[in-house]
């Protein structure tokens, strides 16, 4: 018996222990992606003849595998430039906002701020952004009802990479930012703690007037932030191809006020394949200039994708894929995975994320779209891999630290692995899984002086290609082989749920001509040997259509 069987028929025989309520590991749901996908191109100039409004897209920027040049910072001291720690200091788990209410020093607890630098936004220079939302998620929080404000930050400043021992509690490199500059021994800030709000000097860190305000109530998960003026500085900064600048600051009477700390989840926040609880930042805009524009409506299943034909580029200089979900989907909608890929003539590129805006690749004549219905997709067979940083240690040393992974495979069964310290405060984690279907994840580690827990990430395995369902029968079949199913087919074997999920996701991948060439053929043999191997007993090569017996 494996490992995975004996897992399973553990589960079960819990949940089914007489009085104690317990209750068997549930598969995650699988919802299908229904809505439109919309492709758009642009050209340096509009059409003639272009008579149609622009297409408005919505786009989300986090900090994920496909996008890392968002950053924030956790800034503290005290308003004359006073401190008690000089760090440099990009998130791990959270930075803060607020006044502490201990370790007073100087007659003064310390004060925090949180500054975003949002870079890479890839929008056409003249996207006109019609609505923009800063969602930010709250790890912990005072008793209290608080305001929070956003500001442009003038001045640029260099994130860092956690000071002169890249740990976060070390002094500032030569241009990282803190507290006391924008850039450590060469730029100061205005007044400290991008502390100097003007209207017209010219050296001021932030106009006299925010961006925007929110509210927050104890116990609320999110903050967010919305505004025509939000949405104006990021069409500013984007036609400017900068970045978008932002410090976050409590209200200046709560500043003065002592156990206002509210702590923010940050952009780095867990594994790098789980964005769950990070900061996302979503534009929705439009741009001249369209030479491309295709719609299609979408409704597929988990698991299932969908290529379009070759679709020739013309004059188009950038691209945008934007996904605008069903409004009468239940529940929160589910997003696909979007991909393109092109080339010239029979050149054919490898596929490249598209889940934000791209600039047209040097000798695209074509494109072709790949639409999946999976997050975080891993093909069958295929490590899924990622890694954690974190620097915020409390208790021992990085190199005698554990950090855990536990995952849910689709027919519900729970493992667990170890993830490797590679140095310089990371941990890589590398599974292979061996079903299709949605897994569930999370991490655990024992830094602090209690255990910390990630929040649950999900990712989807896939069968994307014809000749690895073949190799993934086969794997099948040596497995099953080399520890075979006990019995002869009573009870149903452990493992054929994954293998009814194989043999559906192979054969979406032939059509009526493919069955019938050598290579259709060789696929019948192999499931006909995989089903051999789980029921005990040969299969008949020709069926025979007999009635039914009844029985009374």
């Amino acid at each position: 018996m494996t490992a995975g069987t004996l897992a399973l028929a553990l589960a079960l025989l819990v949940s089914c222990a007489a009085g104690d309520g317990a209750e068997p590991v549930r598969p995650a749901d699988e919802p299908s992606v229904r809505g439109t996908l919309h492709l758009v191109g642009y050209a340096s100039t509009a059409p003639e003849g272009a008579a149609r409004s622009p297409q408005v897209l919505r786009h989300t920027w986090v900090r994920d595998s496909s996008y890392a040049a968002m950053e924030d910072i956790d800034l503290r001291g005290f308003l004359d430039g006073r401190f008690i720690y000089g760090w440099n200091q990009p998130g791990q788990i959270h930075t803060r906002l607020g006044r502490r209410d201990s370790s007073a020093r100087y007659g003064e607890t310390e004060l925090y701020r949180t500054l975003h630098r949002w870079e890479g936004l890839t929008l056409p220079r003249a996207a006109s952004v019609r609505a923009a939302r800063l969602e930010v998620d709250i790890e912990d929080g005072p008793r209290r009802p608080l305001r929070v404000l956003v500001y442009a930050v003038h001045r640029d400043f260099e994130p860092g990479q956690g000071g002169t021992r890249r740990d976060n509690t070390s002094p500032p490199r030569p241009g990282e930012v803190w507290w006391g500059a924008a850039r450590h021994e060469q730029e100061p800030w205005g007044l400290p703690g991008v502390g100097f709000a003007s209207s017209d000097h010219p050296d001021a860190d932030t106009p006299l007037m925010a961006l925007a305000e929110t509210g927050w109530e104890p116990k609320q998960p999110t903050l967010v932030f919305e505004s025509p003026a939000l949405a104006a500085y990021a069409q500013a900064q984007v036609r400017a191809a900068a970045p978008l600048r932002l410090l976050l600051k409590l209200a200046d009477g709560l500043e003065d006020t002592p156990g206002t700390v509210l702590y923010l989840y940050t952009g780095n926040h867990g594994e790098l394949r789980n964005p769950a609880r990070r900061p996302r930042l979503q534009l929705d805009w439009s741009a001249p200039g369209e030479a491309l524009h295709r719609s299609l409506p979408l409704h597929l299943e988990n698991g299932r994708s969908f290529v379009s034909p070759r679709i020739p580029l013309g004059t188009t200089g950038q691209l945008a894929l934007g996904f605008e979900p069903s409004e009468d989907t239940a529940g929160p909608p589910a997003r696909p995975t979007l991909q393109v890929r092109g080339g010239r003539g029979e050149e054919v590129s490898p596929w490249l994320a598209a889940e934000r805006p791209l600039p047209r690749p040097a000798g695209w004549e074509w494109v072709q779209l790949r639409v999946i219905a999976a997050r975080e997709p891993v093909e069958l067979g295929q490590p899924f891999e990622t890694r954690l940083r974190d620097t915020w240690i409390r208790a021992g040393t990085p190199e005698t630290r554990r950090v855990e992974f536990e995952w849910v495979t689709p027919q519900g069964v729970t493992e667990s692995g170890l993830a490797e310290y590679q140095g310089d405060y990371t941990w890589s984690f590398r599974t292979v899984p061996t079903e299709l279907g949605r897994y569930r994840y999370r991490f655990r580690q024992d830094f602090l002086k209690h255990p910390y827990e990630g929040a649950e990430g999900v990712f989807d395995v896939v069968l994307l290609d014809r000749e690895n369902a073949r190799r993934q029968l086969r794997a099948l079949a040596d497995r099953l082989r080399s520890s075979p199913p006990d019995g002869d087919g009573h009870p149903l074997p452990a493992e054929a749920p994954g293998f009814w999920r194989l043999e559906r996701a192979a054969l979406r991948l032939e059509t009526p001509e493919s069955l019938a060439t050598e290579s259709g053929r060789e696929l019948f043999a192999l499931l006909t040997e995989v089903r051999v191997l789980l029921g005990g007993r040969e299969v008949p090569r020709e069926l025979k259509l007999t009635p039914m017996k009844r029985e009374f």
